[in-house]
């Protein structure tokens, strides 16, 4: 976009003219001691910014956080020669900050934080940026089309009182049994299992404890079905529930109305199934997918309810404190 005066510089191509007008009028030498570097101000000025290169734009946006987080979005500005220039970025809905800032084009680094306030995939960006000269008498604006989106995870929160739910039904437990054998590693097995001195003695295989009393799956899917809404609740339940079995060390899986996940473990799975439930809408599961799965969320009249078989929990009776480093 061409060069444009601001409203300073039409106050002072203003001026001029008024100088102009009154010497013309009434012979008034003195007055250009003003009017000459007004005017000349105003010229020069105006084809300096005409003349302003392209400036390019670099933005670093966090790819993923939980919804209630706050992270920061990073902005540098470069150019052949440096000039003030005004960045606006736009913020989806969703998301929550102040994208204005002031900066100059040199390549420096400016920052400024986004609350990341509802669940979901949201964008930042298009960008607008408003060069100007030193005096501030001419603007230039660019535009840039590009937008990052950002993955806001539902939050998650540490679950109490779950004997008899989920431990009982997994068959996770805190203390352990007695030794009971050795077999081979399986995909899903948790590290904590693996028998190293046992393994040492046979090249390319791992071997890992087992131990009486222990659960009969190390393998578990879980459903969230929001068919009666609530699906911020139920998200938030799930993704409760999903970290919960993780941390136990199980391979975890999960299925939406929306599609699946096959159950698998480790921190890159993890976030997998959070990018996952981020975007869980009001809807209920297929028919047969509720069947299938080890454990259910659902959403019922007011409540969410996480089932396994026949036993049910209210959510908010589990509901421990929400995780600060989830």
């Amino acid at each position: 976009m061409s060069a444009r005066p601001t409203r300073r510089g039409w106050a002072v191509a203003a001026v001029a003219l008024s100088g102009f007008a009154l010497g013309w009028l009434f012979g008034g030498r003195s007055l250009n001691v003003v009017v000459m570097p007004a005017a000349a101000a105003v010229v020069l000025t105006g084809v300096y910014v005409a003349r302003y290169d392209r400036p390019t734009v670099t933005r670093t946006v966090p790819e993923h956080a939980h919804q209630g987080e706050t992270r920061t979005v990073d902005i540098a500005v470069d150019a052949h020669h440096e000039y003030p220039v005004s960045v606006r970025e736009s913020l989806a809905d969703g998301l929550v900050g102040d994208g204005h800032l002031e900066t100059v084009a040199d390549g420096r680094e400016n920052s400024f934080e986004v609350e990341l306030a509802e669940r979901g995939e949201h964008g930042i960006g298009p960008t607008e940026l408003v060069a100007t000269d030193p005096f501030g008498l001419w603007s230039r604006t660019f535009r840039y089309a590009q937008v990052d989106r950002v993955t806001v995870f539902p939050r998650v929160h540490d679950l109490t009182d779950t004997a008899g739910l989920l431990t009982g039904y997994i068959g996770v437990t805190d203390e352990r049994g007695q030794f009971e054998g050795l077999r081979e590693y399986q995909r899903g097995d948790p590290l904590r299992d693996v028998n190293w001195r046992a393994s040492a003695k046979r090249p390319g295989d791992l071997v890992v404890t087992t131990f009486a009393g222990e659960g009969a799956t190390n393998r578990v899917v879980v459903a969230a079905d929001a068919g009666g809404g609530r699906a911020d609740a139920v998200a938030e339940a799930a993704a409760s529930v999903v970290a919960h079995l993780l941390d136990a060390g199980i391979s975890v899986g999960v299925t939406t109305a929306t599609g699946s996940v096959s159950p698998a473990t480790g921190d890159a799975h993890r976030r997998v199934v959070f990018a996952h439930l981020a975007l869980l809408d009001d809807g209920r599961l297929p028919g047969g997918a509720g069947d299938d799965a080890d454990i259910v969320v659902r959403s019922v009249a007011e409540r969410v309810e996480i089932s396994a078989g026949d036993r049910a929990r209210r959510y908010r009776d589990v509901v421990g404190a929400r995780r600060a480093d989830a």
